[in-house]
């Protein structure tokens, strides 16, 4: 039987929520049912329909999830594909890389990363129930922001491969180190980080980089359609004047996001387990502060906590906000942007 063929322009035609297809080395397929189950979220799919999604697929999924593309080809090929040299070496890596294993799970690096968060939580709680110096409650807040610095780590690590030995387990873990410990839903972190891999740099599609209305990363947002809002007018004319609370403070700014996604009308992958997850953070975290003696010293607790998290704010503010950002639509396949497209 005689393969059909389709052209790019064809391709990009398709778009439309009912009517999304995408390319993958060089098969067509029709994702706008399977998009609703998709375990990433819609909207990480939804940044880069129309286009040949190879290089984003390849990073993004393990072996095991290219037998669901068999029940999504449409038939079709794709006529005049061009594969740029870069995203031809970066597939080589990817498959070297794979050979070798280095994609595999880290051994026992998840359980001594969990042991010594149990035993810095364990610090804490000794801290301030057992102690009644200042000093020992202020290093209880050390030890507390130290903790969630890497808890976020573990949550960052566990939504990129299964860091555990099953799906189950990993998801156990993400919700008890993000959700219960540290207070962010691994639903949010999922639903950013994704899609920030596969837009990253986008002004308007790069999650990372959206951080209204609390906090604006860049000055073209003042002319944008998301500036409408006239708090948020206001924030980004006194944006140098928030950078540094934002930072030193950066964790409010994450909770306040959590929430908008929890509550938000997106369709979120296990929202009553983050839900409930975040209830626990919200029980914990203020009971164990209303056990310190006096007002100032419970300030000062969440203070320090807080801020001690700063460090890991002012590294994804240079690692996110430092590089060029661009305006136009992402682009699915590795290789160079023109200047014309960056800002």
């Amino acid at each position: 039987m005689a393969k059909r063929y389709i052209g790019n322009d064809d391709l990009r035609k398709h778009n439309k929520p009912g009517d999304l297809w995408i390319a993958i080395q060089g098969k067509v397929y029709d994702v706008s049912d399977w998009i609703k189950s998709h375990p990433g979220g819609d909207t990480v799919i939804l940044k880069l329909v129309g286009q040949d999604l190879t290089d984003a697929f390849i990073a993004s999924h393990p072996e095991t999830a290219w037998h669901h593309l068999d029940n999504l080809f449409t038939g079709y090929h794709i006529r005049d594909s061009e594969v740029s040299e870069l995203s031809r070496d970066y597939r080589c890596m990817a498959a070297e890389f794979r050979k070798l294993g280095l994609f595999e799970t880290k051994g026992h690096v998840t359980l001594y990363a969990l042991s010594f968060i149990a035993a810095m939580f364990a610090g804490v709680l000794y801290g301030v129930l057992a102690c009644t110096s200042v000093f020992a409650h202020q290093t209880a807040a050390v030890l507390l922001g130290l903790l969630w610095i890497l808890g976020a780590y573990i949550g960052h690590d566990s939504i990129h491969y299964v860091i555990m030995t099953n799906k189950s387990c990993n998801r156990f873990v993400q919700l008890l180190v993000e959700n219960c410990l540290t207070g962010f839903s691994i639903a949010w972190l999922k639903w950013t980080h994704r899609s920030h891999h596969t837009a990253c740099g986008s002004l308007d599609h790069d999650p990372d980089l959206q951080h209204l209305p609390v906090f604006a990363v860049s000055t073209k947002l003042h002319h944008r359609k998301l500036t409408s809002d006239p708090v948020t007018r206001f924030l980004i004319s006194y944006q140098h004047f928030t950078y540094y609370p934002v930072m030193c403070l950066g964790r409010i700014n994450l909770f306040i996001h959590t929430f908008l996604l929890l509550f938000s009308k997106h369709q979120v992958t296990d929202r009553a387990l983050n839900l409930v997850g975040i209830l626990v953070f919200w029980t914990w975290f203020p009971l164990l502060v209303s056990c310190l003696p006096s007002w100032p010293e419970r300030f000062f607790f969440v203070f320090t906590s807080f801020t001690v998290t700063a460090l890991q704010h002012i590294q994804f503010t240079l690692n996110h906000f430092a590089a060029d950002v661009y305006v136009v639509h992402p682009r699915a396949t590795t290789g160079a942007r023109s200047k014309q497209e960056e800002r």
